[in-house]
C-alpha cells in the first residue's frame, strides 16, 4: 500500500521558488487522515539524501534542495513517486512517542479555572480531558521550539485571549481554537494557559536543541 492516498484527499504539488516543491492537501479545519499523510510522506522523504529540508505542517508539506545539484522537475518527479509508490502508511510507526510531564493550574496554568467554568466543566474534567489523548507535533513555529499539536477534544476547544499576555513562560501549554500547543521560549501569547512543562523545549546550547519534533507523539503526564 501507498500512502493511505485510496480514501484520503490527494494533495497538489507546485513549485515553491527555485529549490523547494510545496505540497498541499485541501481541507477545512484540522483533518488527522490529512496529517496522518503528512507525515507519512514526511518520514520517507526524509530518507532522500538530495533533500536538505522537509517541513510539514497541518495540511502542507515543503521539501528543499540544492538548486545546483538538482532539478525542480526532477525533485517533482521524487515526490510525486513518494505519494504513489510502496513504503509504510502509518507515520506513527515512524515517529517517536514523548511523556511530558506537565502541572495543572495555579501558576503554572492560570486560565484553567476559567476554561472549566466557560466550558461547563470542573477543572479535573478540563485534566482528564487535556491529558488523556496522545497527540501529535504537527508543526513547529512560530518562535524556536513551539510546538503546535493536533486537536483538543471538542469540548475544550476555546478561543485566544482578545488582549495577548506581554509574558507567556516557556514550557506553557495553552488552547487556541481548537489547537493546543508548548511554549519553546518566553514569549507574548494570547492562548489559554492551563499547564506547564518543566521540560526544556528548547535550548540553542544543546546538540539537539529541539526537545520534540514535527512528526513525534507526545502525551501529557499529570505531575
Amino acid at each position: 500500500p501507498g500512502l493511505r492516498q485510496m480514501s484520503a484527499i490527494v494533495p497538489t504539488l507546485r513549485n515553491y521558488g527555485d529549490n523547494a516543491v510545496l505540497i498541499e492537501w485541501a481541507t477545512s479545519g484540522f483533518d488527522a487522515q490529512v496529517s496522518d499523510q503528512v507525515h507519512a510522506l514526511a518520514g520517507q522523504l526524509r530518507k532522500t539524501p538530495f533533500l536538505s529540508e522537509v517541513m510539514p505542517g497541518y495540511d502542507s508539506l515543503v521539501v528543499s534542495f540544492d538548486a545546483a545539484a538538482q532539478s525542480l522537475a526532477a525533485v517533482t518527479a521524487h515526490v510525486e513517486h513518494a505519494l504513489h509508490s510502496g513504503g509504510s502508511s502509518d507515520a506513527d510507526t515512524q515517529s517517536r512517542l514523548v511523556d511530558i510531564p506537565v502541572s495543572y493550574g495555579g501558576e503554572a496554568g492560570p486560565d484553567l479555572v476559567a476554561l472549566a467554568e466557560t466550558i461547563g466543566k470542573t477543572p479535573a474534567d478540563v485534566i482528564t480531558l487535556h491529558s488523556d489523548p496522545e497527540y501529535r507535533v504537527c508543526m513547529m513555529g512560530f518562535i524556536p521550539g513551539f510546538a503546535f499539536l493536533s486537536a483538543v477534544n471538542p469540548l475544550l476547544q476555546h478561543l485566544r485571549h482578545a488582549t495577548p499576555r506581554a509574558l507567556v513562560p516557556a514550557g506553557s501549554v495553552g488552547i487556541a481554537n481548537w489547537q493546543t500547543g508548548i511554549y519553546g521560549l518566553d514569549s507574548p501569547g494570547g492562548w489559554q494557559i492551563i499547564v506547564r512543562t518543566s521540560v526544556t523545549m528548547f535550548d540553542a546550547a544543546r546538540d539537539d536543541p529541539f526537545y520534540v519534533e514535527a512528526g513525534d507523539r507526545i502525551r501529557f503526564v499529570p505531575q
